[in-house]
């Protein structure tokens, strides 16, 4: 963290912001995965349970954002300290918001899970694998002061991207094939949507955590062949309703 000061009250107050942060990371991440738990087992009620504990991460967020207003206006933090505060308001954030997006998830799977059992639901495996592995990857980097794992990291994002264009492919085809499928799928690509986003909510908080570091942001730090490297992917359209228009063809052919 940043050097020690002669008041310890402000070492400890630093402290306890990392320390909330890594409490809120802590329950973000159990949200994720319960989130995801309930798709795959269709299980409504630990659904539920996941929905009912994103108040927990509010009021968590809220605490810090409280002591981040407390520490600027008795302490008056500049330089590293600046933008230690700063960063850590912004990854709180995107935590923050990494949980309302597990909670969507949730809730799609509580509508997936009146199902009938034999009906398949499309798996969004590699997705979540790969984005809950960055997830908690974003979080050593936070504690260990990494900028280089940071980095990495947040490089990482474009696989995330090529992976949901993949599943968003797929998921059309499927749709298309039969129209009876729509309703399921459309609830599988909300998920698959909001775990892109969550991809994109890590990819912020590698950003925060390589500016804190460095003091430099990584946008300004990407070689233009890195940058042409990972402009390549195609873009694929994600809107739902031109999908329901294309399946009512279908259905009236």
């Amino acid at each position: 963290m940043v050097d020690k000061h002669i008041v310890k009250g402000f070492d400890a107050d630093l402290e306890s912001i990392k320390n909330k942060i890594n409490k809120i990371s802590g329950i973000v991440e159990s949200q994720l995965s319960y989130s995801y738990q309930s798709l795959v087992e269709r299980n409504g009620v630990l659904a539920q349970k996941v929905i009912e504990r994103d108040k927990k991460i509010d009021a968590k967020y809220q605490e810090l954002l409280d002591l981040s207003v407390k520490l600027f206006a008795l302490r008056q933090p500049f330089a590293n300290d600046l933008r230690y505060v700063i960063s850590s308001l912004k990854i709180a954030s995107d935590l923050e918001r990494i949980g309302d997006q597990s909670k969507n998830i949730a809730k799609a799977s509580i509508w997936l899970s009146k199902l009938p059992q034999n009906q398949p639901i499309l798996s969004v495996d590699n997705l979540f694998n790969i984005i809950n592995s960055n997830f908690v990857k974003v979080g050593n980097a936070y504690n260990d002061e990494d900028s280089a794992k940071a980095k990495k990291i947040w490089f990482k994002d474009a696989e995330v991207n090529k992976q949901y264009d993949i599943l968003f492919r797929e998921t059309l085809t499927y749709m298309l094939e039969d129209p009876r499928n729509i309703a399921s799928c459309s609830q599988a690509l909300s998920v698959a949507k909001n775990l892109e986003r969550i991809g994109d909510h890590t990819q912020n908080i590698a950003e925060m955590v390589y500016y804190y570091v460095t003091g430099n942001h990584l946008d300004q730090k990407i070689s233009v062949e890195q940058m042409r490297t990972y402009s390549k992917k195609k873009k694929y359209t994600t809107n739902i309703s031109s999908i329901f228009k294309k399946a009512k063809l279908i259905v009236k052919k």
